[in-house]
């Protein structure tokens, strides 16, 4: 078939953009080695075809109850070949490596998107009932472009949005941008996250994950939005830049001082500083989609999609399945968790 795949060593270049536009920064090497600052295993792998590379893809190791694993592509593996015999390739041997790391499957996440009805050929469509963890990438993200001007941008977003800003400036909220020394600000974000969870009813990491994530933080291409009143923090929202676009990661408020708009003057202040810095988009991260796998968040949808921009869509979750009896019970687990029985 003329593919060949292999693993890619440390210093080796691994640069999914150089044959794919709009690559996601989870398929970025600095993504993979901030997964192997909180612990996890990380791989990197390129399949080429008579010696050129036609696909990336980095897969990261999470752990299972009862000591097993999966793996995990995040939207990956980047590919601009979409034959039949390559998929036919790509199968065996995620299942060679599946199996290698003694994990229960691998899940699939193609970027670019891939319609289900070439991708269900060779792969397993995945439960719906699993889609929903804190380690999957969300199936729909909310984009928008930065192109316009800010006076064109303000004037496309929804008449709520662009008057909450304004009511933010004339009640005195004041946010800033934060480029380095990011750690300084980890408490006060710690703090708001427990109480956003808490509002909204989501479950957190713990305390020692978001640690990592602080620490692995990089001036070259990442940033904080702070809004204050007075000296009271109470928005800090977390962007990774790759690519040309913002990326919001990480967003939590407190429940004080709320009249004053503090969320939407953060936004806007990221998005002027994405504006400024180059980037051609600015991603608000997923939105919840017709499916309802997403269920909780139609209200951050419905603040995100306010400021006007555009969906995206990724393709379906696909699996390799190296252990079907674990797979079924994993599969059941989170059926029996999603209808809470």
């Amino acid at each position: 078939m003329n593919f060949a795949i292999r693993e890619l060593d440390r210093d080796e270049d691994f640069d999914p953009s150089s044959i794919c536009v709009g690559v996601p920064f989870t398929q970025a090497g600095f993504y993979g080695d901030w997964q192997k600052s909180l612990g996890r295993t990380v791989k990197r792998f390129v399949v080429e075809k008579e010696g050129s590379p036609v696909a990336y893809f980095q897969v990261i190791k999470y752990p299972l109850l009862l000591g097993k694993n999966y793996l995990y592509i995040p939207y990956g593996p980047v590919t601009k070949d979409r034959s039949e015999s390559f998929f036919n390739f790509l199968k065996q041997e995620l299942k060679a490596i599946t199996k290698k790391e003694n994990a229960v499957f691998v899940r699939l996440d193609f970027t670019p998107k891939i319609e289900n009805s070439i991708l269900k050929k060779y792969f397993t469509k995945s439960p719906l009932c699993t889609y929903h963890s804190a380690y999957f990438q969300p199936r729909q993200e909310w984009f928008l472009g930065l192109k316009p001007t800010e006076a064109e941008l303000i004037e496309a977003m929804h008449e709520n949005t662009s008057y909450s800003i304004r009511t933010a400036e004339k009640r005195e909220m004041i946010s800033e941008i934060v480029t380095d020394d990011f750690e300084q600000y980890f408490e006060a974000f710690h703090e708001l996250m427990t109480i956003t969870a808490t509002r909204n009813g989501f479950n957190l990491h713990q305390r020692e994950y978001y640690e990592g994530v602080f620490h692995g933080l990089s001036k070259d291409n990442c940033f904080l939005s702070v809004a204050r009143f007075g000296e009271k923090i109470l928005v800090v929202d977390v962007f990774i830049v790759f690519g040309g676009v913002a990326n919001y990661v990480f967003g939590c408020s407190s429940n004080e001082e709320r009249k004053r708009m503090p969320a939407y003057s953060a936004q806007w202040k990221a998005i002027r500083h994405a504006k400024s810095i180059g980037c051609t988009d600015y991603n608000f991260g997923g939105i919840a989609t017709d499916s309802k796998i997403y269920k909780g968040w139609e209200g951050l949808t419905s603040f995100k999609k306010k400021f006007g921009g555009y969906a995206v869509d990724h393709s379906d979750f696909f699996d390799v399945i190296a252990n079907p009896f674990w797979y079924y019970l994993y599969s059941l687990r989170k059926l029996v968790k999603k209808w809470g029985l």
